[in-house]
């Protein structure tokens, strides 16, 4: 009989049951598990000294960190072998033609697909061994994108695909979007700008995840749900499963080309003001609770030279405003305790 791995679903379940202070057997009843198996997951991926010992997302990333220091520890290609192997790589020859040597000299059975995924491994953390394969490594179907990314891209909208008024900021309802992150901490800034009126709306998000920038997302574009008509983001893990945001907000999400800032020159343009008040070295989980709206008063009520000097609030909302004769009309972070 073959040992099936825990689910997340079911490590939720035993989160919730061990919680609730069930025994073992009990939760090894409820999972339709053998009892053994929820003492050796509570045993090995627990962590005693927390408030909540047991937590399923953890437990998930200690198992699996488990089977990667295994693997690595049990791979063929080590030591002296891989330093022979990769010094043949690097004169050209190819994984068969090492494989076949080492069998023929030193009866070191090392098949070519071994050598292969080591190629790979070397390839995901930005070495160069690839490039010492036939066609630079461009052409093996190992070094490709797989059907799964294939069919994501499908999936996406892309920037190309963009209606002409979002890209000639002819109108406002096209968003841009962004996390600012700070040093250390978990959390971040989630930076919102009108393509045409250059409008800000930020939040604080506590973790960078897609469920807290999801929510933040639709809790500051709330107030302009009848104008809302695009929006703009790259392509970080807290932007997927973008299906289900586009549903919700019922407007198109586009995504920019990998590593092409200039895509979204609102945002990037938005984060640096931002970052004025706001440096990198930053904490931004220690961030004081009004911040981000002081941000918004100050950079909503800011001149811009884009604008014809201009504010983006009188833009947005048609509203114009007397900002020299009464300098304290607006309370951005300009007059906000700095502490």
């Amino acid at each position: 009989m073959s040992y099936q791995q825990l689910t997340l679903d079911e490590r939720y379940k035993i989160q919730v049951l061990h919680k609730q202070r069930s025994t073992k057997a009990e939760i090894a009843r409820e999972l339709q598990r053998h009892p053994a198996t929820i003492a050796r997951e509570l045993g090995r991926n627990s962590e005693p000294e927390w408030t909540e010992p047991y937590r399923a997302e953890r437990a998930a990333r200690m198992a699996r960190q488990r089977r990667v220091d295994k693997g690595r520890r049990e791979r063929k290609i080590q030591g002296e072998v891989k330093a022979l192997i990769e010094q043949k790589l690097r004169l050209s020859w190819s994984p068969e033609q090492i494989s076949g040597r080492l069998r023929l000299e030193r009866e070191v059975s090392i098949s070519h697909e071994t050598i292969y995924q080591h190629v790979l491994r070397d390839s995901q953390q930005r070495g160069t061994l690839r490039y010492c394969l036939r066609f630079g490594g461009y052409k093996h179907h190992r070094f490709k994108k797989s059907k799964m990314a294939a069919r994501t891209r499908a999936r996406k909208n892309w920037l190309d695909q963009r209606p002409a008024a979002a890209n000639e900021r002819r109108e406002m309802g096209h968003w841009e979007r962004d996390c600012m992150l700070g040093t250390r901490g978990r959390s971040a800034l989630l930076t919102i700008i009108d393509r045409r009126s250059r409008y800000t709306r930020i939040r604080h998000v506590k973790r960078v995840n897609v469920e807290h920038v999801a929510k933040a997302t639709l809790d500051a574009l709330r107030p302009h749900q009848a104008l809302n008509k695009t929006m703009t983001n790259d392509n970080g893990t807290e932007f997927q499963r973008d299906q289900s945001l586009q549903q919700r907000m019922g407007i198109p999400i586009y995504f920019c080309d990998p590593a092409s800032p200039w895509q979204r020159g609102s945002i990037e343009n938005l984060n640096g003001l931002v970052r004025q008040y706001l440096p990198k070295r930053r904490n931004l989980d220690k961030l004081p609770a009004w911040a981000p709206n002081a941000l918004e008063e100050t950079l909503n009520f800011r001149p811009r030279k884009t604008l014809g000097w201009k504010t983006p609030h009188e833009i947005f909302f048609d509203d114009p405003v007397m900002l020299t004769i009464n300098p304290l009309l607006r309370f951005g972070l300009e007059f906000s305790d700095p502490s």
